[in-house]
């Protein structure tokens, strides 16, 4: 079993018009593929954006449909308000995925929050319980969807964000998942999903003791508080383990911090090689940008 690209990074919104409308203005997204889709199964409205080499998909619940508040998207919502979600990966075949977790004692959905003994049809998505691994998961077969993913066309330029845009940005660096245990995120993430530990460390700045696992074609950073200030202590106290921020690399942190200002994005901290931005000033999901290379990460050059 191997995964491959990240699917999606899924940003819970309650305004998506507002949302998608900042995505374009500050990033000037890839859009086409999936845009203000209706899912009823799941009484959300979503979309999907392409940034550099990682998709993201804004997400609102469908506020208008009675009962909205009653499914999955939408009691995340009720308890988190707007917040990154969960991470989606490609896989060849999600079958295996099931099997493993469940063998390992993680819960596993289907769409909408379904829950069966039996293994998902072909071509159907499976999700694991956020409680049981620190995130919701979300493994993804080829399906139709997939065929119109920018990423897979050979005219797409993932660095036109570098070259062309005043951000000037590599790529999506890694995405954090807070922990109150560190070993078991270790386990879950490298043991049993078979990811590849590439650094242990520990950072001032964002006051969290670390572990860098390389995914598939993606780097998760494992983070534990180990304060009681801070954008990530907040979170935890606030939110529990959950996704918390996405990371992109940058060839100019001043240049990248600059633009970033000019879009009304305001640092919280910084040191010489990475920039917090409030999550207040990007729709409540936290944002960083990093000059710094991950020793056998996957921001390209």
């Amino acid at each position: 079993m191997t995964l491959g690209k990240i699917f999606h990074l899924v940003h819970i919104t309650d305004d998506l018009p507002a949302l998608e409308s900042w995505y374009d203005d500050v990033f000037s997204v890839r859009r086409g593929w999936m845009d203000h889709q209706y899912a009823e199964s799941e009484q959300r409205d979503a979309s999907l954006v392409t940034l550099a080499d990682v998709v993201i998909e804004p997400l609102a619940p469908a506020f208008r449909v009675d009962g909205w508040d009653r499914y999955p998207l939408g009691r995340f919502y009720n308890r988190f308000g707007n917040h990154w979600h969960s991470i989606a990966w490609y896989c060849e075949d999600a079958q295996p995925y099931w099997q493993l977790m469940r063998e390992n004692g993680i819960r596993v959905f289907g769409p909408a929050g379904g829950q069966s003994d039996e293994p998902p049809a072909p071509g159907s998505p499976v999700f694991t319980h956020p409680k049981d691994t620190i995130t919701q998961i979300q493994f993804d077969p080829p399906r139709e969807s997939r065929s119109r993913d920018p990423r897979l066309h050979p005219e797409y330029d993932p660095q036109w964000w570098l070259t062309e845009h005043p951000l000037g940005l590599h790529g999506l660096s890694y995405t954090t998942v807070l922990t109150r245990d560190l070993a078991r995120g270790e386990h879950i993430f490298a043991d049993i999903l078979g990811g590849d530990v590439l650094e242990r460390s520990i950072s001032e700045l964002t006051g969290t003791d670390d572990v860098y696992v390389r995914l598939g074609e993606a780097v998760v950073q494992l983070s534990k508080p180990t304060s009681d200030r801070g954008i990530a202590a907040d979170d935890l106290a606030a939110s529990g383990e959950i996704h918390h921020a996405a990371c992109f690399r940058v060839a100019d942190l001043d240049r990248a911090e600059e633009y970033l200002a000019s879009k009304g994005i305001k640092t919280s901290a910084r040191d010489d090689q990475t920039i917090l931005s409030l999550p207040e000033t990007t729709h409540g999901a936290v944002f960083r940008w990093t000059t710094r290379v991950i020793p056998g990460g996957t921001s390209p050059d």
